[in-house]
């Protein structure tokens, strides 16, 4: 089917008081009367037969037609290609002298343009195989001789096909005028379409990152207005297109505008806190019928679309607004002031352009709603920014108060610790001081008291006497050994004890062979597992020295293994006559094994009448500093600190 045009008056050539005053003035002063621009309102439309040997020719009707501008007329999906010449005639007072131009602010087809006969130039038109809807301006320079005074011809021959069609604002007047206004209305078709299509698609961006990281209610449907918005700019910036291609891009066109428009009732209604999951599909229903009226019908019910469903999807944006305001009004939940106050814009700039697509009222063309949409996308995706720099300004007040209570939390911890250290330090001591005097009272003061009980009763002589201070000399010294930092390793230890033992072991007759090389330098043992091993290995020389009646005594030390399993190996071993049985169960041999009992230690004494006797102590170092370190209390403050800061 084929709508005839309908014929409007055109609201950019209606005349603009102010600019008129002006360049009348200015032509009052300079004494040229004709540089005002001259308006197009009216042409007379005619049917070009494409082949002239064609029997048929366009209905009667439709030839040299009269109609007023703007003109919009639609035509039915598969109509072949039409030709038509429009003229039009403009007057002039006189012939102009400096440069003229033709505006046309709106003129989707282009054509082939002639002036008085004379061609003045040519806009790309429809063809077989290529589809062409010009959004953009268009400006064409005319030379002065091609003017005269008087009538002048305007001659448009151009071609068109299936869609929508339109010819408005066709204008001639003054280069520099006409340039002006030619900028300003590329820049609100054009430009301001590129800018809108960059805000849409970062507003989608950014509502789809805060949607993936929220989860909101909000930032999805608003993800999708902006992306419909863009995919509808897209459309529009399409000026040319493949012939097979153009019901596509119609079709997205379509579908584009049924996207944003459902998108952007959501959000509005979602802002009002009112998210009905029957009504919103209800919503998305309606909207899907425009694209699925379009593949339905291969794009026939395209050219109806603007008069049955658009009306819809505007009542749809209309009423979420409304709903918007009214709560607005009540003090409850409602979208932000400036998005209601947008909103409302852009839903008069909707009606603004259904009435001039429907021909209620003219319109040069229909940009109002491309001119606001951007700004209703902007008034979508400002509100959910300005919650999330709240979101981020409250997270970054909680993080510094987190950290000043952290940072309170580490300096109550450091003196808590330093307290706690202190208490630990004294508590060391007093153990270290109970060790050495249990060591003490159980060595060095047990072979004093019965040395005493011994001179008391008169049964030392001053040789023994001697002797048994000697002996008590030597156990302060082991024990003096044993304590003091740097002879905490064994090797060190057991060097002093040779270095005293030796002398009185050879005055008595008695050869000495000390072996240490399988001993390590350092050991890193505690005095408290020191000290019990001197004291084995001094009681193993002492009896040997006084009871064995060897000629020689083998010492050996050294490890076997290493890490967790080392082994600690010590032999003292005489050529004597060995232990008598009576003597099994003395002191000095029991308290070896009491010594070796305390640090988990094997002692094995083989004994052998006239062949000598052997002390076998054999112990794992692993476990002698795994013991040692946990009497030790070790404070990391920094660690706690650390751990308290992950808790």
């Amino acid at each position: 089917m084929e709508h005839r045009p309908r014929g409007v008056r055109p609201a950019a050539a209606r005349p603009n008081r102010a600019c008129r005053i002006l360049a009348g003035l200015f032509a009052l002063m300079l004494g040229a009367a004709a540089l005002a621009s001259v308006p197009v309102r009216r042409l007379d439309w005619t049917f070009v037969a494409p082949d002239p040997m064609a029997a048929t020719q366009p209905a009667a009707p439709d030839a040299g037609t009269a109609f007023d501008l703007p003109l919009r007329w639609s035509t039915e999906e598969d109509a072949p290609l039409r030709t038509v010449q429009l003229r039009a005639h403009f007057t002039l007072a006189q012939a102009p002298q400096q440069p003229w131009a033709l505006l046309l602010t709106h003129a989707t087809e282009g054509g082939r343009f002639v002036l008085n006969g004379q061609y003045l130039g040519t806009i790309g038109a429809e063809s077989a195989v290529r589809h062409v809807a010009w959004h953009r301006p268009q400006l064409l320079p005319v030379d002065p001789p091609m003017l005269v005074a008087g009538d002048n011809e305007l001659l448009i021959e151009t071609t068109y096909g299936a869609g929508l069609h339109g010819l408005a604002g066709i204008e001639a007047g003054p280069m520099p005028e006409l340039w002006n206004r030619y900028a300003v209305a590329f820049f609100l078709d054009t430009i301001w379409t590129w800018l809108g299509t960059t805000i849409a698609l970062l507003a989608a961006a950014i509502c789809a990152a805060l949607w993936l990281q929220r989860r909101d209610a909000v930032s999805l449907p608003a993800a999708g207005a902006a992306l419909g918005w863009a995919c509808l700019c897209a459309t529009t910036l399409v000026e040319i297109a493949p012939q097979e291609l153009s019901g596509l891009v119609r079709f997205g066109a379509v579908a584009s505008n049924a996207l944003f428009s459902a998108c952007l009732a959501i959000t509005l209604m979602r802002l009002c806190g009112l998210s009905r999951r029957r009504e919103e599909w209800l919503l998305c229903a309606y909207a899907a019928l425009g694209p699925l009226a379009s593949l339905v019908g291969a794009l026939h019910a395209s050219a109806y679309l603007p008069f049955s469903w658009q009306p819809g999807l505007v009542l749809i944006i209309g009423a979420a607004t409304g709903v918007g305001l009214y709560r607005r009004t009540q003090g409850l939940e409602s979208p932000h002031p400036a998005t209601l106050v947008v909103a409302v814009l852009f839903v008069f700039a909707e009606l603004l352009d259904l009435a001039a697509r429907t021909g209620l009222i003219g319109a040069a063309t229909p940009s109002a709603a491309g001119f606001a949409g951007p700004l209703m996308i902007i008034a979508l995706t400002a509100p959910l920014l300005t919650a999330l720099a709240r979101l981020a300004d409250g997270a970054e007040s909680a993080r510094a108060e987190l950290e000043t209570r952290v940072r309170e939390r580490e300096q109550l911890l450091k003196r808590n610790f330093e307290r706690l250290r202190e208490s630990e330090r004294g508590k060391a001591e007093v153990q270290e001081r109970q060790r050495i005097m249990q060591d003490m009272h159980d060595g060095l003061g047990s072979q004093l008291m019965s040395s005493l009980m011994l001179v008391e009763r008169g049964a030392v002589s001053n040789d023994q006497f001697a002797q048994i201070l000697r002996e008590s000399i030597d156990d302060m010294r082991l024990a003096i050994d044993a304590l003091t930092a740097e002879s905490a390793d064994l090797a060190a230890a057991l060097g002093n004890l040779r270095f005293r033992m030796e002398p009185r072991l050879r005055a008595a007759g008695i050869e000495l062979a000390w072996d240490a090389r399988n001993l390590p330098e350092e050991m890193g043992l505690h005095p408290d597992v020191v000290l019990p091993i001197l004291r084995v290995v001094q009681e193993a020389l002492t009896n040997a020295l006084r009871h064995s009646r060897a000629r020689a005594v083998r010492v050996t030390l050294g490890t076997e293994g290493s890490g967790e399993a080392q082994v600690l190996d010590v032999r003292i071993a005489d050529n004597g006559r060995g232990i008598a049985e009576e003597r099994a169960g003395g002191r000095g041999l029991l308290n070896m094994r009491n010594r070796a009992q305390k640090i988990g230690a094997q002692l094995r004494i083989e004994t052998t009448a006239g062949a000598g006797t052997t002390v076998h102590l054999r112990t794992r170092i692993g476990n002698l500093a795994h013991d040692t370190r946990g009497q030790q209390t070790v404070l990391n403050t920094q660690a706690v600190i650390e751990r308290a800061r992950q808790q």
